[in-house]
């Protein structure tokens, strides 16, 4: 009888063979979720920066939603940014508060968005412009859902151009963030499986 080693090895948990299929499934889950953790961490620290207004964030925790945009497409980065939202609503008490609508409105809206831009844009825009545009889809959404959840005054809307500017330019940080980060990772790290 054969000594099992290396790959068959590896694709044989307690016991039972696992496909190739399976195994890269695995390990584009893997990686999926620690994008995910990654995510939540970053958004956790970045609660600990001063904010140049109560609503106005960074937004660097997108860079990980931006890396799988890249490497895996839209849909696994849509489940990562409203994973992440998740995971930090649960973990910071905003789960199903006013706060966490806003945060999951944006997360849902602005990975389509930079979707669009990096497809309708190829060759010609890159992490950084479509980092800026989901920023801005984001704090639009926000703005929108916070004028019909939150406060039901056009007032609110004075403060829409000034946090819109801030948004874009948190987007193109991010967005540099994103690309440097693509060109340095270690390829384990970014290869679809």
């Amino acid at each position: 009888m054969r000594e099992r080693g290396g790959a068959d090895a590896a694709a044989s948990i307690g016991g039972e063979s696992r496909s190739p299929v399976a195994l890269t499934r695995a390990r584009t889950l893997t990686r999926l979720a620690l994008w995910t953790a990654a995510g939540a961490v970053i958004a956790g620290l970045e609660r600990m920066l001063p904010q140049p207004a109560p609503w106005v964030k960074p937004g660097l925790a997108n860079v990980a939603a931006l890396i799988v945009l890249y490497v895996y497409g839209w849909k696994p980065a849509l489940a990562v940014n409203v994973a992440r939202v998740v995971v930090v609503g649960l973990f910071l008490g905003t789960w199903a508060s006013p706060v966490f609508v806003l945060s999951l409105g944006g997360a849902v809206v602005t990975v389509p968005v930079m979707a669009g831009v990096k497809t309708i844009g190829r060759g010609h825009v890159g992490p950084v412009g479509v980092s800026a545009a989901g920023a801005f889809a984001h704090m639009l959404v926000q703005f929108a859902l916070a004028g019909w959840i939150i406060a039901r005054h056009s007032g609110l809307f004075l403060f829409a151009g000034p946090s819109l500017l801030l948004a874009v330019a948190g987007g193109v940080v991010t967005g540099l963030l994103a690309a440097w980060l693509l060109h340095r990772l270690p390829n384990p790290l970014l290869a679809p499986c």
